[in-house]
C-alpha cells in the first residue's frame, strides 16, 4: 500500500502578514478555507512541522495528508501512488504512521521543499 510519495506545495504564506504565516492557528485556518473547510481527523506538532489528517465531513474514506513547513510557511499536500483515488481512512493515516515510519518525514519537512520523495 502508499507507494511512491508525491508533494505538491499548496498554500505558500511566505508573503502572508506576520500574522496569518506566522501563527499556527491562522495557517491552519488558511488550508481549512483553501480546502473548503474539511473536519481534521488527526493533528500531530512538531517544532518544525504540522501534521494535519483532513476529511470531508460524512466520508470517512475522503482523508488527506498535509503538512506545514513552519519555517518556510508552506503547506504541502502528500499523496501516493497507490489508487486511493477517494482519499484515506483513518486506519490508513495510523498504518501510514506505524508502519511507513512517516512522522520521521514529517519531523524534517525541508526534506519535502527539496522534492526528495521516497517509497512507503
Amino acid at each position: 500500500m502508499f507507494g511512491k510519495m508525491n508533494v505538491v506545495p499548496i498554500v505558500d504564506l511566505r508573503d502572508a502578514p506576520e500574522d496569518v504565516g506566522g501563527s499556527l492557528e491562522a495557517a491552519v485556518a488558511k488550508l481549512l478555507a483553501v480546502t473548503e473547510h474539511p473536519a481534521i481527523q488527526k493533528w500531530v506538532q512538531f517544532p518544525r512541522a504540522l501534521l494535519l489528517f483532513l476529511v470531508v465531513p460524512g466520508d470517512a474514506e475522503s482523508g488527506a495528508f498535509y503538512i506545514y513547513d513552519r519555517r518556510s510557511r508552506i503547506w504541502f499536500w502528500v499523496d501516493f501512488e497507490d489508487e486511493k483515488f477517494g482519499g484515506y481512512t483513518l486506519n490508513d493515516f495510523e498504518r501510514l504512521v506505524r508502519e511507513c515510519k512517516f512522522l520521521d518525514i514529517v519531523e524534517r519537512p525541508h526534506l519535502l521543499r527539496q522534492g526528495r520523495v521516497v517509497d512507503g
